[in-house]
């Protein structure tokens, strides 16, 4: 599922946003002011309420995650102004409610759980309660459950996805996905200082020009090899690539999408440097596929978003502002769980779920 905003694999890009526009309202969008909370809520979306303990749960979890792998002196960073604490904060509430949403979604769709699935949620449930030790379960406020519901609510927002992209197969042609594969020769006529990009002197750039027009006429005549030129001169980071359309300098796509197989380019001029290029393949036919996938996973998370925001529309939303500004990073070093998430992928992320 391309639209996973539970594993933190691949989030919307509107996900920084989601707490002030989802929560507090934006864009004409129904708003409550934080009244008629029970003690241990933190927000309310349409019909549906999330508890303090869904929100420990799945924060402690991203957190954890993030220290294992980067330490605990990642919290120490800023971007912006915004800490990361407070952006990973943002994105666990970010989350949860949009699977709330689409938890929604898919109950006025008509969809549930069949009896396996319900099985293999169960058996997610006990297997993740059962990894916390008696000062998580005591500190997240969790048991076996409410993982149940939780588990059972992202089953079920993945439903209402599959069912919304279903029928969007689009046909993608290979010239519209096409990749090609080149070896290239790039030299740099410019350097960057901080923000600002410093061009060569005069001379100094027409040196490059002149060792790629040299290197060319060898190439063409047969006395030099391309590969073994790029060895000595080349100084991107590699010299053969497959790009597509739109990733690379305009001037570099249009001479690299023009070449027949084995064919040399002219020289091509880029504001920081000059290429000379080798068509291997004109269509890399594995990068070609591999693009057409994500154009149309793209297509089909463009469809959902469309669906998903005019459902967010209609909801009433309404954040606990008092309870959300004292909610924190958990700092007690007996509590290290962070396999909430991987845990419900091993049962119901992978392709159990039917759509």
């Amino acid at each position: 599922m391309l639209y996973r905003i539970y594993s933190g694999k691949i989030l919307r890009s509107v996900v920084a946003l989601l707490v002030i526009c989802l929560l507090t309202g934006c864009g004409g969008t129904q708003v409550v002011l934080t009244t008629g909370f029970d003690k241990d809520e933190i927000f309310v979306v349409g019909s549906e309420r999330c508890s303090l303990s869904e929100l420990n749960i799945y924060l402690t979890n991203i957190q954890k995650t993030y220290e294992n792998v980067f330490g605990d002196e990642i919290w120490d960073v800023t971007s912006d102004g915004v800490t990361f604490e407070e952006s990973i904060k943002n994105t666990a509430l970010a989350q949860l409610a949009q699977v709330k949403t689409m938890y929604l979604m898919a109950l006025d769709r008509g969809l549930e759980l069949d009896e396996n699935e319900q099985a293999l949620v169960a058996e997610a449930a006990q297997e993740y309660y059962s990894s916390l030790s008696e000062a998580e379960v005591s500190t997240l406020g969790a048991n076996e459950d409410l993982i149940r519901s939780m588990y059972s609510q992202m089953a079920l927002a993945q439903k209402a996805y599959d069912e919304i992209i279903r029928d969007i197969s689009p046909e993608i042609s290979d010239d519209e996905a096409r990749f090609v594969k080149v070896r290239m020769i790039y030299m740099r006529t410019a350097y960057r200082n901080g923000d600002s990009l410093i061009p060569y002197t005069d001379s100094d750039q027409e040196r490059v020009y002149y060792t790629l027009f040299n290197l060319r006429n060898g190439l063409l005549d047969g006395s030099l090899d391309f590969e073994t030129e790029a060895a000595k001169y080349n100084e991107a980071g590699e010299s053969v690539i497959s790009f597509g359309k739109g990733t690379m300098d305009e001037a570099v796509e249009e001479a690299a999408f023009s070449l027949s197989n084995g064919e040399i380019s002219n020289i091509v001029s880029t504001s920081d440097g000059m290429y000379l290029m080798q068509c291997i393949s004109t269509l890399d036919r594995a990068q070609t596929d591999a693009n057409k996938m994500l154009i149309t996973e793209k297509l089909r998370n463009e469809a959902f978003e469309k669906v998903y925001d005019e459902y967010l529309e209609s909801l009433i939303r309404n954040l606990n502002t008092e309870m959300w500004k004292n909610v924190t990073l958990n700092e007690d070093p007996e509590i290290t769980t962070c396999s909430f998430f991987a845990t419900y992928e091993k049962y119901l992320d992978n392709g159990e779920i039917d759509g």
